[in-house]
């Protein structure tokens, strides 16, 4: 098994299940029927099928990630679902080119991804180009807490930094969601 699947198949895995909830989080987010949704760095679709049992089949989950392995991983979970082959639109593509229609997207969703972005100001001006005015963008990041899960303690953002990036890059946080004991969730908007 190679290094990128073994990393899917952790992504996915039942135990990230019991201390992070994608349907929780992501009715939390208010996703709803008809919505379009961006996943940003989707990676294999831990939140993507959430996502796409919410905004249904007259909605759009689009899932953008630059590896075309985590997007197979995407692909074959998503062959078992009527609803998610309906509204998933996958995108190979750098997160700070989506190519998705601007001002087209009611929430993005970008969950493990802010403390590892190199050009965050691209990222985030990519977020408000796809964000319908009136749309949230939703930060979903690790705590800075030195735990044995997740990226290295260095890399992580502490919730007033992220806080602190995103209003640098216009993005005011205007609520909080539980995203389990590990992470913070950010709600934004323009």
């Amino acid at each position: 098994m190679s290094h990128e699947d073994e990393f899917a198949r952790v992504l996915l895995s039942d135990e990230r299940r019991k201390w992070q909830d994608p349907l929780k989080i992501s009715k939390a987010m208010g996703v709803g029927r008809g919505m379009t949704v961006a996943d940003l760095a989707c990676g294999p679709g831990f939140f993507t099928l959430p996502l796409a049992s919410l905004v249904g089949e007259g909605g759009v989950v689009y899932a953008v990630d630059t590896s075309k392995t985590m997007l197979d991983h995407l692909r074959a979970t998503m062959a078992g679902s009527d609803t998610a082959r309906t509204a998933v639109k996958v995108i190979q593509s750098d997160v700070c080119d989506t190519g998705i229609p601007s001002g087209s997207v009611d929430v993005a969703l970008f969950a493990n991804v802010l403390h590892d972005l190199q050009d965050k100001r691209a990222f985030l001006g990519e977020v408000k180009r796809i964000c319908k005015p009136g749309g949230v963008a939703v930060d979903v990041d690790w705590k800075k807490a030195r735990i044995d899960k997740g990226p290295p303690y260095e890399i992580r953002l502490t919730e007033a930094t992220a806080r602190k990036v995103l209003a640098a890059n216009g993005l005011r946080t205007v609520g909080l969601l539980d995203a389990g004991p590990y992470h913070y969730g950010l709600v934004c908007r323009r």
